[in-house]
């Protein structure tokens, strides 16, 4: 049994540290209280200074434009069919989308990227879900991509020339061009284009697209608007004997039933003589004539010269 008051002595050899031992201790007591201290005063007691000030609210205005850009109401959108590979900026914009969305897709395009399927449009970030929602049925894309065949034989075949090929005399490419029919540029495709003498992947890619932009070509000299071809004479001379348009290939706005953002994507056009037309024709009811639509002061000799082969009035 414990002698009484044993426990006294028990608390003295607790308490009876050596001195070196006692400094440590309070040297820690101390480095805990200032740190303690100093994190109770950035936390609560320090006032922000003004560019922490200035750096937050960056942050949340930056934070607020975010989610004005993701959560774009899908009504409020103006849908018309478009093929996204070929739409210019404008024209994204007069569907509804806003700026930094179209900057967004026109860095995937310049990268190089390109829709292939409507999905596609979808894993941009830019573009919400019920945003895409209400442009999936105007996209001008297949829903897939037809899966390929591949002939496991393929690699074995050699490739041996024919006689008839091997042995035919070299002819000029102009010559032999010449001697066939003329191309029908609105129903051309790339593979067609790029086969021409002296057209490249380039001029092809650019003779279609405007050629989308227009809704097909309605005279040949319009192949020197084709940006791409823009102070190429000699490219375009070569064109004008290597190909043929014909016009009832052109596909027509209806100028009496379409919308102004239909209009205006019209590169003959644009806003600033969609909005006044389509305001007239509000105004003064449906045009008899494609010719009635000279009397809207927006439409000019040059406007109407080669904006009226694009309209209709059924």
């Amino acid at each position: 049994m414990d002698r009484p008051g044993s426990w006294k002595e028990e608390v003295k050899d607790v308490l009876n540290v050596h001195q070196s031992e006692r400094r440590g201790l309070f040297v820690l007591v101390l480095l805990f209280t200032v740190m303690l201290a100093w994190v109770i005063h950035e936390q609560w007691l320090r006032t922000p200074a003004p560019g922490d000030v200035a750096a937050m609210e960056r942050k949340v205005q930056a934070w607020i434009d975010a989610r004005a850009d993701t959560s774009v109401v899908a009504a409020e959108l103006n849908p018309f069919p478009f093929d996204p590979n070929v739409l210019e900026r404008e024209e994204w914009l007069a569907l509804g989308l806003s700026e930094r969305q179209v900057d967004g897709i026109e860095r995937y395009r310049d990268k190089g990227g390109r829709f292939r399927t409507k999905r596609d449009l979808a894993r941009m970030y830019s573009i919400p879900a019920e945003q895409y929602a209400r442009l999936e049925p105007f996209i001008q894309l297949p829903d897939s991509l037809p899966k390929r065949t591949w002939d496991r034989h393929e690699q074995k075949r050699s490739f041996e020339p024919r006689p008839a090929f091997a042995e035919r005399p070299k002819e000029s490419d102009e010559r032999t061009y010449r001697e066939r029919r003329p191309v029908e540029v609105n129903t051309a495709d790339s593979a067609v284009l790029v086969a021409l003498p002296g057209i490249g992947p380039a001029f092809a890619k650019g003779i279609l697209k405007y050629r989308d932009r227009l809704g097909g070509y309605h005279r040949l000299d319009q192949l020197a608007e084709v940006y791409v071809l823009k102070d190429k004479p000699d490219a375009i001379a070569r064109l004008n004997t290597l190909l043929v348009v014909d016009s009832m290939m052109v596909r027509k706005v209806p100028i009496n039933t379409c919308s102004v953002e239909e209009l205006a994507a019209h590169p003959y056009a644009g806003w600033k003589v969609a909005k006044p037309l389509i305001a007239y024709r509000d105004q003064h009811g449906p045009f008899s004539s494609v010719q009635d639509i000279t009397a809207c002061q927006a439409v000019g000799e040059d406007v109407f010269r080669k904006l009226a082969p694009y309209l209709t009035v059924e």
